[in-house]
C-alpha cells in the first residue's frame, strides 16, 4: 500500500488529467526537466526551465489549474530566469502527499523546503489566485527569501471569496459534470481558456479530489503593513471572485512597496 495520498477519484481519471497536463507542457517547445523534491508534506513536482545560470524565479499556480497552467508563459520567462514551476501539493496533480494539509503554517515549511532543496537562498515569486495568497503569506513569514512577487488575482488575501466557494466547490467535490461545466463557465466569465488549458481544467475538476483543506484567507491590516517585498498586483476586469477595485484600493492602502495593473480583457 502507498504511503501517498491520492489526489484522484480513480486510475481512469489520474491518467487522462496527466495525459492532458504533458501535452501542455510539451507545447511549449524549449528544453525542459523534471524533479521531485522531498518536503515536510510528501513529493513536490517541479518543472525546471532557463539556464541555470539566470535568476530564479518560483511559480506557483492557481486552485485546481496546476503547474502546466504557466504554459503559455514558460517560454519567454525561460529567456530570463532559472524557472521552477511548482506543483502545489495536496491538489490534483504530479505532487504527492503524505498527509492531509489542515494547517497553513504547513505550507510556510513547504516553501522553506522547498528552498533548501532547489538550494535558493531568495527568488523572485509569480503566485495566481491561491498560488498568490501561498506566495504573500510566505514574504509575510520569510521576507529574506522572497525579493519580488507578482500577485496575479490573489485568493482571498486582501478580499473575501465567497462567490468563489459558492460556484466552484459543489463541482471539484462531487465531480458531477453540470456542476464541474458551471465552475468553469463561471470562472471564464465570458473570456474562455485556450482549449488545451480548458480541457485540462475541466479534468481537474471532474476527477481531482483534494488533500489540501487549508484555505486562503483576508490578512489583516497590520499583517499587510508587515510586508515590505516588491510587489507587482495584476487583476483581469473580468474577475468574479470580489470586487477588484476594493481589492486594490486596500493593498494599496497597507502594502509598502506595491504596483497595481487592472488589464481589460477583450471577449471574442
Amino acid at each position: 500500500m502507498s504511503k501517498y495520498l491520492s489526489v484522484f477519484r480513480n486510475e481512469f481519471g489520474k491518467n487522462k488529467v496527466l495525459t492532458e497536463y504533458d501535452l501542455l507542457i510539451q507545447s511549449i517547445g524549449i528544453p525542459y526537466e523534471e524533479m521531485y523534491l522531498d518536503t515536510c508534506l510528501g513529493k513536490t513536482h517541479v518543472i525546471i526551465s532557463g539556464q541555470i545560470e539566470k535568476p530564479p524565479i518560483v511559480l506557483i499556480h492557481a486552485f485546481y489549474a496546476t503547474a502546466a497552467s504557466w504554459y503559455q508563459n514558460l517560454r519567454e520567462l525561460s529567456e530570463y530566469f532559472r524557472v521552477y514551476t511548482v506543483d502545489i501539493i495536496g491538489d490534483p496533480n504530479k505532487s504527492e502527499p503524505i498527509k492531509f494539509i489542515r494547517n497553513v503554517d504547513d505550507f510556510i515549511e513547504w516553501f522553506n523546503d522547498l528552498m533548501r532543496e532547489l538550494k535558493l537562498e531568495s527568488a523572485d515569486f509569480i503566485g495566481n489566485s491561491v498560488g498568490a495568497f501561498h506566495v504573500a503569506n510566505f514574504a509575510l513569514h520569510s521576507p529574506e527569501k522572497v525579493k519580488r512577487m507578482i500577485l496575479i488575482g490573489p485568493a482571498a488575501t486582501f478580499r473575501q471569496i465567497i462567490p468563489f466557494y459558492l460556484n466552484t466547490f459543489p463541482g471539484g467535490m462531487t465531480g458531477w459534470t453540470f456542476l464541474v461545466r458551471h465552475a468553469v463557465i463561471w470562472i471564464e466569465n465570458g473570456v474562455s481558456f485556450e482549449s488545451g488549458f480548458h480541457k485540462l481544467f475541466y479534468l481537474t475538476l471532474k476527477y481531482g479530489k483534494s488533500a489540501n483543506q487549508v484555505f486562503p484567507r483576508v490578512f489583516k491590516d497590520e499583517e499587510l503593513c508587515q510586508i515590505e517585498t516588491p510587489t507587482l498586483l495584476i487583476y483581469g476586469d473580468k474577475e468574479v471572485i470580489y470586487n477588484v477595485n476594493k481589492s486594490i484600493e486596500r493593498a494599496k492602502k497597507y502594502l509598502k512597496n506595491i504596483k497595481s495593473i487592472l488589464f481589460l480583457m477583450q471577449i471574442i
